[in-house]
C-alpha cells in the first residue's frame, strides 16, 4: 500500500510533485477542507498531512488513524493542536527557516521605503510633479519630516531567527538594535550586541518598531490605540509577521491622526479572505503594503517545496524530521508505531 498523503490546501503542482510519488511512492491527494468536519473526513486514513491554516483540532486529530506527520506549510503553525498531536503520537514539522533571509531583507527595504519617503515620491513624480520640487507638493507636503537612518533606534518585537537576520543589515545603515524578546536568553542579545528592553520601553524610544514574533490569541492586537500613543510621533511600524498583531483600526487612527509618522505592511488581518479595494489603510499616503510577498525568492521557493519532501521522506526511511515543532513527541510516536516503524531513532 502506498503512503498516503493528503493536502488540505493546495500547496504542492501536480508536477512538483511526480517525481517524488515514483521516487518515495507516496499518493499525494489534494483536498481542500476549511471547517473541522471536513478535515476530519478528509484526513481519516492519511499517514501524512499537509496544511496551511486549517483547524487541526484536537477533535480532529483524533480522527486520525494512520497519521505519523502533520506537516505544516507555513511559518507559523497556530492552528494546530501541538499538545493533541503530540498526545496522540504525530509529529508536527514545518519548513523552518527557509525564508529568513528574505523576509529580514524585506524589512530593510520597508523601513527604507518609509523613511526615505520611496513611494510617496514615486507617485507625486508620476503625478506630474516633478517639477513641484520647491513647491508644496513635494518640498512642503511629502519630504518633511525625513531624517537620516544612522543613529535611529530598530526596535525587534521578537528575536528569532528573522529578528536576528535582521541585525546585520540594519546595522549597515548605523541603526541601533533594541529587542524585546523575554523567551531568549541574554547571551543571544550579547553576541549580536542588541539591547534587550522591555516592551514598554521599546514603544517609547524605537523609531522604527518591526514584528517578528510568534503568533498566537494572547498577543493579538498587540499593538493597538494605547501602544500607538506610546510611541513617537515621527516612528514608523513594520509588520512582515502576521496581520492580527496590529489592532488596524487602531493603525488607522493613529495614522490619521499622526500618533505615529507611518507604516510598512506585508500582512493584513483581513488577507485570506481577500483584501479589498476599499480597505481605509489603503487610503492612507503614509501606509506601505506589499501583498504578504516577504517570504519569496527563487531560492526560498524552491526550498519551501523540498522541505515538505524531506519531511515526509524521514518518516518513510524512519528518521524524524528535520524542523520538527514537538520534539517530546519522540515517545509517544515510538509507543503507537512501534510495530510498523521499529527503524526509528530516539
Amino acid at each position: 500500500m502506498n503512503f498516503k498523503v493528503v493536502m488540505t490546501t493546495k500547496v504542492l503542482s501536480r508536477k512538483d510533485r511526480e517525481p517524488y510519488e515514483r521516487e518515495l511512492g507516496v499518493e499525494f491527494l489534494s483536498i481542500p477542507c476549511h471547517t473541522e468536519h471536513e478535515m476530519a473526513n478528509a484526513v481519516r486514513d492519511a499517514d501524512a498531512v499537509i496544511t496551511f491554516m486549517q483547524p487541526f483540532t484536537r477533535k480532529v486529530i483524533e480522527e486520525l488513524n494512520r497519521c505519523k506527520l502533520i506537516y505544516n506549510a507555513g511559518a507559523g503553525y497556530d492552528t494546530i493542536d501541538i499538545q493533541a498531536a503530540t498526545d496522540h503520537g504525530i509529529c508536527v514539522a514545518y519548513p523552518g527557516d527557509y525564508c529568513a533571509e528574505e523576509v529580514s531583507e524585506h524589512t530593510m527595504a520597508l523601513i527604507l521605503a518609509c523613511a526615505r519617503k520611496i513611494v510617496r515620491l514615486d507617485r507625486a513624480v508620476r503625478a506630474g510633479k516633478w517639477s513641484s520640487f520647491e513647491k508644496r507638493a513635494i518640498q512642503g507636503e511629502i519630504l518633511p519630516p525625513v531624517f537620516q537612518l544612522k543613529g535611529q533606534i530598530l526596535g525587534l518585537i521578537g528575536f528569532g531567527r528573522i529578528g536576528r537576520a535582521v541585525v546585520p543589515k540594519a546595522k549597515g545603515f548605523g541603526l541601533r538594535v533594541i529587542a524585546f524578546d523575554p523567551y531568549v536568553p541574554s547571551n543571544v542579545f550579547n553576541e549580536l550586541d542588541v539591547e534587550s528592553v522591555t516592551f514598554d520601553y521599546l514603544l517609547k524610544e524605537s523609531d522604527f518598531i518591526s514584528i517578528h514574533t510568534a503568533f498566537s490569541p494572547q498577543v493579538r492586537h498587540m499593538l493597538g490605540k494605547e501602544q500607538f500613543k506610546k510611541m513617537k510621533s515621527t516612528a514608523y511600524v513594520i509588520n512582515t509577521s502576521r496581520g492580527s498583531f496590529i489592532d488596524e483600526k487602531a493603525l488607522y487612527v493613529a495614522l490619521s491622526e499622526g500618533y505615529i509618522a507611518g507604516a510598512g505592511l506585508d500582512v493584513l488581518e483581513a488577507e485570506l479572505g481577500g483584501v479589498n479595494l476599499e480597505h481605509p489603510l489603503l487610503r492612507l499616503d503614509n501606509v506601505i503594503v506589499t501583498a504578504h510577498s516577504a517570504y519569496y525568492s527563487e531560492q526560498s521557493g524552491a526550498k519551501y517545496k523540498e522541505r515538505a519532501y524531506e519531511a515526509i521522506a524521514s518518516i518513510i526511511r524512519g528518521e524524524w524530521p528535520e524542523w520538527l515543532i514537538n520534539p517530546e513527541v519522540k515517545e509517544s510516536f515510538r509507543r503507537r508505531w512501534q510495530q510498523s516503524l521499529e527503524t526509528f531513532e530516539i
